[in-house]
């Protein structure tokens, strides 16, 4: 399957507080909504990861003190470096200034293979993943639950009729969690490494969580990366990870 990569705004972390008509990454009707407060429960992993360099874009806690995002989140496009991890806030169940939980980055896991270009993208979208080791203990010390990471062995058994969901920050809604709830599987590329879909994403919402409920619980299958051009449409491009992540986080094997 062959696609071109387009709207390079999305590997830039969303100007806090920015509105902007026309948003990149819509496919179709923007099917985004706020998340209710009575539904926001089992979304309580997922958060804002705010840069003290500026701008912000999505995270989901996947283990007490990990949350995963995308690796582009953590470029300093100004010093062409890595950001200092604790100039990284992760806030989870964010909503109108409150949230549920804050800690700090403490230290990054990339993938093995990553190199950055001078635009501050990774070379390869299969290594635009990255797990932010926090300060705290955001499980035993908030309460907040962690999402599992789906293992290749669940992913083949829900195959490419499985429904979506997506959950995270966007620029021209930064201060309420927004849920797709309803989109599909496109296709993949990269070996099985990325996975095509329809979910609407813009900017901020890169890092967010592309999942599926399986048995009664969200399970993460995949970190908004991209958007590609697919043929003469669009679609969203999420990073499959498994392997790289604490073994507690993976179910399916």
């Amino acid at each position: 399957m062959r696609f071109v990569l387009i709207l390079f705004g999305l590997f830039c972390a969303a100007p806090a507080g920015a509105v902007a008509p026309g948003q990149p990454g819509i496919v179709g009707r923007d099917d985004r909504r706020p998340i209710a407060l009575d539904e926001q429960r089992p979304w309580n992993a997922v958060g804002r990861l705010n840069r003290e360099a500026g701008g912000f874009c999505t995270a989901v806690l996947v283990g007490p003190r990990e949350a995963l995002t995308a690796a582009h989140c953590l470029w300093d496009h100004v010093r062409g470096r890595w950001l200092e991890p604790e100039t990284i806030h992760f806030v989870p169940g964010y909503r109108r200034g409150a949230y549920l939980g804050h800690a700090r980055g403490a230290s990054f896991r990339f993938a093995p293979s990553i190199v950055m270009t001078p635009e501050g993208r990774p070379s390869e979208l299969v290594d635009d993943w990255a797990v932010v080791l926090l300060d705290l203990d955001l499980q035993g010390g908030a309460g907040i639950e962690p999402l599992a990471v789906a293992g290749a062995t669940l992913r083949r058994a829900l195959g490419p009729s499985a429904t979506l969901m997506r959950a995270g920050y966007g620029s021209d809604r930064p201060h309420l969690p927004i849920l797709v709830d309803h989109c599909s599987v496109l296709g993949s590329s990269g070996e099985g490494r990325l996975l095509l879909h329809d979910c609407d994403a813009t900017l901020g919402d890169s890092g967010s969580p592309i999942v599926v409920r399986h048995e009664g619980r969200l399970m993460v299958l995949g970190i908004q990366s991209s958007v590609v051009r697919l043929g003469d449409d669009e679609a969203g491009v999420a990073v499959v990870v498994e392997k790289q992540l604490p073994a507690a986080a993976l179910l399916g094997h």
